[in-house]
């Protein structure tokens, strides 16, 4: 039930039609002034085509002969190049439609067509607030050309285009001026200033194909400066790009038509596509998709993949992608019997899950992880709800001799995907500024170093694993009091996980707490939380040489894990990035409704909010160095941070955050100014050498009146503990270091531990 790459005799196809068309294009720009006599191809000689595909050259002439003063005026704007484009894009699919007609065009061909309207065009399903300038959207083969589509979607498009004017335009349109921008497209030079802009946006609007495509794994985009074309290829950790392709001159206008080509009549895993994830619309069971997932060996610990596969039916996933970079996790609900397909029994995932190369692979891969869970779990934990692993392993492709080849980031980037577009054979990464760009990137953005070989690139597979229970995003908790049951309900899973596993988690993210309703339920509202995605996880008893690994997703991951401390890390960085994630979801909102509401509220904010620059700082030093201002001391966490969260009156539409005000608070105390541990552990900046704090930091507790089971947080008060001489001489000037010690990070465990049960246990009565 896999699709089939090219056979050896099927590669011909796409390589003669290219060079037909390649062909009949240059037949329409002659080399001299002499050069009158069109010589069409005889399998595209016919008198109405050519009526057609002279009226395109006529068109797009401009954009592919040398540069004279009246063509140089009109590449001094965008939307022509766009014009140009749709029509050279128009000529090549004409010329594949007459050269492939009949019942036995394969299944696989695809139209390329872009929107007629021109540009500046916003898709029907887009979520984004932007418009994009051109797309190439991918039609049945027996759909009509005219001049392109009037409406798209991203859930159909190839590719985002995004074209500029050249830097030196005015240089060109000098008498005498040298054909050609002389953009320079190596590895180390600075590229012009419009060529990145186009590269920016390209990729920024691209990025909500992963969103709406389940199935896409890699994705195609296209830059035009005047007459030079660049192709990328967008993986999980780097954009790859192709030399300047100067449509001025045959070898460029060549291998232009070439690309085209190949990705009209490839087949889908060529686009970028999981062959494994399949969309289907059938009479008898309508809309819906197939996820071919490996069986499960019996025993052993085996995650490659195998021959045996199992098919799950979907209706589609209710956890999406959407960042540019990372492992692009998609959920679906999901079941073995397509009869039951509305009443799905499983979950399953799939993503993009870093690796090693080779059989003697010492890391755990999430299968292993989850193998080790279910055999801990054994018959279950009263309170305790982990993912219970079914099925999974890699996902794969299968060759035209049947046999199945993982689908890695090796397969694409150097294998056999993109061998076959010559057009990326000498390809480079784009610059870092690029593709790190502050608002580039989703919430999964992972660290990345875009300017490696493509050998070079971090290794990942394409994992899938089906667990048991339906689980639902974080965003569909209803009220504060269910997201506070469900933050409880995973950390209580991270806690016995890692202590019945040894399993450090190590990814604590919104993405990652997910939602299991149970209408039933008596004892609290109908929600537990769970746990998932351990693609990141270690085993922390193991040796291993510290190095400053940095997994997580950026606005959630720990101040030493920002900074990329060389000590291991903790359960305690964990919990950080757990009062992270609730300091983030309290300031915009619980659930698409309040998201909504709140937006409008920031909206008019004349001062960003403060949490914004966890995510917007240009690197991940500089998000750490904002976390270490905002969760100093505790006035410095109420003004930056917890009195962002809403609190709204009994006629108001805003909604009320103040249990989760009062929770963050709390965890921050035991946190950051837990009194139970040494002076040296509180606070979040860095000491001076001597050991002195500023002023500012020298608080100690005063002593409550409160006598609850939380009486050493609720009502704290702080007075300035006196002179530095009362302070014991700190081990480390950096409290982050000091408290991962031993003893210390255990008191605060407990602390947190405390308070969370306490919360949960509350808003389970409420």
């Amino acid at each position: 039930m896999m699709a089939y790459p090219w056979d050896e005799a099927a590669k011909d196809v796409p390589v003669k039609s290219a060079e037909l068309v390649t062909k009949a294009l240059e037949s329409f720009l002659p080399s001299s002034a002499a050069d009158e006599v069109l010589t069409l191809p005889p399998e595209l000689d016919k008198p109405a085509l050519r009526e057609r595909l002279t009226s395109l050259a006529n068109e797009f002439k401009p954009w592919l002969l040398p540069l004279g003063d009246d063509a140089a005026d009109k590449l001094c704007k965008e939307k022509p190049i766009y014009s140009y484009f749709r029509d050279v894009v128009l000529f090549v699919m004409e010329c594949l439609k007459k050269l492939h007609t009949g019942n036995d065009v394969p299944e696989h061909y695809r139209l390329l067509l872009l929107n007629s309207t021109g540009s500046d065009s916003k898709g029907k399903d887009s979520t984004q607030g932007f418009k994009v300038d051109q797309v190439l959207v991918l039609r049945p083969w027996n759909d009509g050309i005219g001049q392109g589509v009037k409406e798209w979607r991203y859930a159909n498009i190839l590719a985002v285009a995004e074209a500029k004017v050249p830097d030196n335009v005015p240089a060109v349109k000098k008498k005498g001026a040298p054909p050609g921008f002389n953009l320079s497209s190596s590895v180390g030079v600075t590229l012009p200033t419009n060529l990145r802009a186009a590269q920016g946006q390209m990729l920024c609007y691209s990025r909500q194909m992963y969103e709406s495509q389940p199935n896409r794994i890699f994705l195609w985009g296209l830059t035009f400066c005047g007459s030079l074309a660049r192709v990328y290829c967008s993986g999980p950790d780097c954009v790859l790009s192709s030399a300047d392709l100067d449509l001025r001159t045959p070898n460029g206008r060549r291998l232009f038509v070439e690309w085209l080509v190949f990705m009209s009549m490839g087949e889908d895993e060529q686009r970028g596509f999981n062959p494994a994830v399949r969309f289907v619309d059938s009479k008898a069971h309508g809309k819906h998709w197939i996820i071919d997932v490996p069986v499960l060996a019996d025993e052993g610990y085996d995650s490659g993949c195998d021959d045996a596969v199992t098919s799950y039916y979907s209706r589609g996933p209710t956890v999406v992608a959407g960042s540019s970079f990372g492992r692009n996790t998609r959920g679906f609900p999901a079941t073995r019997d397509v009869n039951r397909i509305d009443k799905p029994n499983v979950f399953v995932k799939t993503a993009w899950q870093h690796a090693e190369r080779g059989p003697n692979s010492t890391r755990l891969s999430e299968l292993d992880c989850l193998k080790l869970i279910k055999k801990e779990f054994g018959n279950g934990e009263d309170g305790i709800h982990v993912p219970i692993l079914v099925a999974g392993g890699v996902m794969a492709k299968r060759r035209s001799d049947g046999s199945l080849v993982p689908l890695t980031t090796d397969a694409f980037y150097v294998g056999d995907i993109l061998k076959r577009h010559r057009i990326i054979e000498n390809s480079e990464t784009i610059d870092d500024t690029i593709s790190q760009r502050p608002g580039l990137s989703g919430a999964n953005d992972e660290e990345r170093n875009p300017l490696l070989e493509p050998r070079l690139i971090a290794f990942r597979q394409q994992y899938v694993l089906v667990t048991e229970k339906i689980c639902e995003p974080l965003n569909t908790v209803k009220t504060a009091d269910e997201l506070i049951v469900v933050l409880s309900d995973a950390m209580r899973a991270h806690s016995w996980v890692l202590e019945n596993c040894s399993l450090l988690h190590r990814d604590i993210s919104p993405n990652n707490i997910m939602v299991v309703r149970n209408e039933a339920r008596t004892d609290g509202p109908p929600v537990y939380g769970m746990l998932i995605d351990f693609d990141c996880a270690i085993d922390p008893t193991m040796e291993r040489v510290a190095r400053p690994e940095r997994t997580g997703t950026k606005p959630f991951m720990s101040v030493s894990n920002l900074e990329g401390h060389p000590e291991q890390r903790t359960e305690l960085n964990d919990w950080e990035s757990l009062l992270y994630v609730l300091c983030w979801i309290a300031t915009f909102g619980i659930n698409d409704n309040d998201r909504s509401i709140l937006a409008e509220i920031h909206k008019d904010n004349e001062v960003p909010l403060d949490i914004s620059e966890w995510h917007t700082s240009n690197s991940m030093v500089a998000i750490a160095v904002k976390k270490r201002k905002h969760l100093h001391d505790v006035q410095s966490f109420t003004d930056d941070i917890s009195d962002r969260f809403p609190i709204s009156s009994e006629d108001s539409k805003i909604p009320d955050y103040r249990a989760l005000n009062d929770l963050a608070v709390e965890l921050y105390r035991a946190m950051f100014q837990n009194p139970v541990v040494d002076e040296k552990c509180r606070g979040a900046r860095k000491r001076k050498d001597d050991g002195v704090l500023s002023k500012r930091s020298m608080y100690r507790f005063g002593s409550s009146k409160d006598s609850g089971p939380l009486s050493s947080f609720k009502n704290m008060t702080m007075e300035p503990s006196g002179t530095a001489d009362n302070l014991a001489k700190p081990t480390s000037n950096d409290p982050f270091v000091n408290r991962a010690e031993h003893s210390t990070k255990t008191k605060i465990i407990e602390s947190l531990k405390e308070v969370l049960t306490y919360h949960a246990d509350f808003a389970k009565k409420h």
